[in-house]
């Protein structure tokens, strides 16, 4: 085979497309990655907060030199007037650690399975032809490189530009949330078995704030906005907000990070001819929290395992890829769905709103309901129980307008 021709070319060495590349080079595929950042994982766009769940149905728990705490029990919730809501399991639920390191840890296994690297190099121009990707790579230098495969999946996140070049359209970017992330050290009152979530239209609108511990002194400080600048909004929750401010008082900043979360749930569309798309680019994020690493990883999967089949049966047409939304819908569309529309009527109540709605949750029958259900990787289960629970009805009626808003 000649060196610039492949089975498969993967678009993005990150999370999704490393597994994605994992699975074919693992059944002998000869795969390509093509990865535009000098270091993976930089940008940092994710907090690296992993349930241990989906990372064993991925089969990618990191080893314990990247992993910041192994003991994550779960998350207690902030109302816009102070009121916490604590829901907590009976072992850890969860783990935090270091993205970027993760995502080189994923990247490596794909590469000892003996996938090819293009590290920094930029997908810049793609050209279907006699059944045939046709795809030029550029180096920060300027250096370009053509490369071909009957077969690209693309995980190359929010940017879609190759997805658009071969027909598919990428989440809109106007329902994106700007977010940004301190890591600050000194901290106080961190309990490092609990996540907090800070619901707050005031500091937060159409998203939340939140604090994920790596020590009892040391965590992740972070936001989500519809506005602008996440990280100057950032900086006045962590001044302004009555329980952040006392959190982050005398602490200091080490690192900042940013980034785009899409969501707006899965996209239309998921496959072309001789292309499959995976993660952000395909709308496979949580739109509740925007995590995208658990559900993006095992569509990257399944995309890696459809990749197998293409080479076994030579068919790389749309009519045979369509197996790829199918079974990643079978996995994650409803969960999906019912997580798009939390996400759109919490976005419509306003803070007066969610304060009603945390004295209805005070009930203990819900609050159990949550500690047995809940789960970070499949909301939409508690979600259909929510609907279901006849105290919250006089909540529903009451934000009637803004529940129906939601749906469409």
């Amino acid at each position: 085979m000649d060196d610039d021709n492949f089975d498969l070319i993967v678009i993005g060495g990150s999370a999704n497309g490393s597994q994605a590349a994992y699975i074919a080079a693992k059944n002998k595929l000869n795969v390509a990655i093509i990865e535009e950042h000098d270091f993976i994982g930089l940008p940092e766009h994710c907090s690296g907060l992993f349930s241990y769940s989906g990372l064993n149905q991925l089969n990618s728990m990191p080893p314990d030199d990247i992993i910041f705490n192994k003991n994550i029990y779960g998350a207690n919730i902030v109302s816009p007037n102070g009121k916490i809501f604590s829901v907590r399991k009976s072992d850890p639920h969860a783990i935090v650690c270091d993205r970027a390191a993760f995502d080189k840890f994923l990247l490596n296994r794909a590469k000892d399975e003996g996938a090819k690297v293009y590290q920094p190099y930029k997908a810049m121009k793609a050209k279907r032809s006699n059944n045939m990707i046709y795809l030029d790579i550029r180096s920060k230098k300027g250096d370009t490189i053509s490369l071909s495969s009957p077969l690209v999946i693309s995980g190359e996140g929010i940017r879609g530009s190759i997805a658009n070049q071969l027909g598919l359209t990428p989440p809109p970017k106007n329902k994106f949330v700007n977010a940004a992330q301190f890591y600050m050290d000194d901290l106080n009152e961190i309990n490092q078995e609990m996540v907090e979530v800070y619901q707050t239209q005031k500091y937060a609108p159409d998203f939340f704030a939140w604090i994920i511990p790596m020590t009892n002194t040391t965590a992740k400080i972070g936001l989500g906005t519809s506005r602008k600048s996440a990280a100057k909004e950032l900086e006045m929750v962590i001044k302004e907000h009555e329980i952040l401010k006392n959190r982050c008082k005398g602490s200091d900043i080490t690192r900042v990070t940013a980034g785009r979360i899409p969501i707006t749930g899965p996209i239309k569309k998921t496959y072309a001819d001789n292309l499959m798309l995976v993660g952000d680019v395909a709308g496979q994020t949580k739109p509740t929290t925007g995590g995208g690493v658990v559900l993006g990883g095992l569509a990257g999967q399944i995309a890696g395992q459809i990749a197998v089949q293409c080479k076994l049966k030579n068919r790389y047409d749309s009519n045979f890829l369509k197996i790829y939304q199918k079974k990643w819908k079978k996995e994650m569309y409803s969960n999906l769905k019912r997580m798009l529309l939390v996400r759109n009527y919490m976005n419509n109540l306003s803070d007066f709103d969610v304060n009603i709605l945390f004295n209805k949750l005070e009930n203990k029958g819900i609050i159990q309901d949550i500690e047995n259900l809940g789960h970070i990787d499949n909301q939409g289960v508690i979600v259909k129980k929510f609907m279901r629970t006849l105290s919250l009805y006089p909540f529903y009626f009451r934000t009637s307008f803004k529940l129906l808003k939601s749906f469409f």
